[in-house]
């Protein structure tokens, strides 16, 4: 190496200790100065950014008037770069009180060494501190079997907003699972406006969807103002028996005869049902081998149709009675089924996995009801006030009379 070299690499090294190594943190900034979180659509928001030279690890800190530190940002990894974020003055879902700011954001090499920092400040100025409430939050009842059997299916949810804002309500598990409860499209006031806002909540199983497991919640309902204000109430439920019911005729088990009935005989048809699912499937009378009159029906024998009952029934062609399958029997009999008595009334339920053959007679006793010519008579299964579980099964052409 020649002198003049050596001297190049002494100068080099001489201007790198005067200088000292490029900063870490070379630029950061806030702005606006005053931000006036209102709603009003102005100055809502304060920017902060900040540029880093080198990899490292960034924590962003709020400073209040009082010196009481807020963590925006905590230990984050970065690279080299320009990044910044949003800050609309809310914290743990209030808005700040008006006063002066600091911002402190603090820059750890990634390679080692000490920290570099950067403080700006800013105001707030016009916050708003008035609340969203959520008033009267009832839930009822508190128990809630959602298994469709017409019991306790269903659970009412009402609450009085007093300032327009966004409002989840959902059950929260032990777990913190969530499961969310939609609001009622028909209340006077539309979804976010003060006003009543009343739910209907099923769990699901109205969509054919598992409902939340067995157990208890809290049912939480929480409103966001546009500031960002956030308030939340709550209350309780418990969810028990719950499940998607269903039961099916089985394969071709239903057979009905004879074909051929003369006045004051009897049309019979046998059929097995299962309870396909993993919930019990509620049933009543009039229980099978039930015989009825043809000019009668189910109400007639003071049964009367009951939302979520499970029931088989026949129907015939040209009915005009004003309603389908208007010979119904339970599903089996009261010593086949499993039995709870629920406000001092006893419900059959047929349980999850079990079998019955169900057996109902029609004593014909009025050819002038059905149709002249030789009319069909099916079964079916039908899920009452929800669907036709089973639809004309078993169509068989039949003669009445001679």
């Amino acid at each position: 190496m020649t002198i003049r070299h050596l001297f190049a690499s002494v100068l080099c090294l001489w201007l790198l200790a005067a200088c000292g190594a490029p900063p870490l943190l070379p630029a950061a900034s806030v702005r606006p100065e005053t931000i006036t979180p209102n709603g009003d659509g102005k100055d809502e928001a304060l920017e902060v950014s900040y540029t880093l030279a080198a990899g490292a690890t960034i924590s962003v800190t709020l400073i209040g008037p009082d010196g009481r530190a807020y963590v925006l940002r905590k230990a984050q990894l970065r690279s080299p770069g320009t990044y910044s974020f949003l800050f609309g003055g809310v914290l743990g879902g209030m808005v700040l009180p008006n006063g002066a700011y600091g911002v402190r954001i603090e820059a750890l090499p990634a390679d080692g060494g000490a920290p570099e920092l950067a403080e700006r400040s800013f105001k707030i100025e016009g916050s708003t501190l008035t609340l969203p409430e959520i008033q009267n939050f009832t839930v009822f009842p508190h128990r809630f079997t959602p298994n469709r059997d017409g019991i306790d299916d269903r659970v009412s949810m009402a609450y009085n907003l007093t300032k327009k804002a966004d409002v989840l309500v959902y059950l929260r598990g032990k777990d913190g699972s969530k499961w969310p409860v939609p609001e009622r499209l028909d209340n006077a006031a539309r979804p976010g406006d003060p006003g009543v806002h009343t739910y209907d909540y099923e769990g699901g199983v109205d969509l054919g969807a598992q409902p939340p497991p067995d157990g208890d919640y809290i049912v939480v309902a929480e409103a966001t103002d546009a500031l960002g204000n956030t308030v939340v109430a709550t209350n309780t439920l418990t969810v028990a028996d719950g499940g998607v019911p269903r039961a099916e005729i089985i394969g071709a088990t239903a057979r009905i005869a004879p074909t051929s009935v003369p006045l004051g005989s009897s049309l019979v048809f046998t059929a097995t049902v299962g309870n396909i699912g993993t919930t019990p499937v509620r049933t009543k009378g009039p229980w099978s081998g039930t015989e009825y009159d043809s000019i009668a029906n189910f109400n007639g024998l003071g049964e009367y149709e009951e939302p979520g009952v499970f029931r088989i029934g026949m129907d015939f062609e040209g009915n005009s009675t004003g309603r389908f399958y208007p010979y119904r029997w339970g599903i089996g009999s009261p010593s086949q089924l499993t039995v709870k008595t629920v406000n001092g009334k006893d419900l059959y339920y047929l349980m999850p996995g079990q079998r019955v053959q169900v057996t109902g007679r029609v004593r014909m006793t009025d050819k002038s009801q059905f149709n002249p010519l030789a009319p069909y008579f099916w079964v079916g299964l039908y899920h009452e006030q929800v669907r036709i579980v089973n639809d004309r099964i078993a169509p068989t052409k039949v003669t009445i009379g001679f």
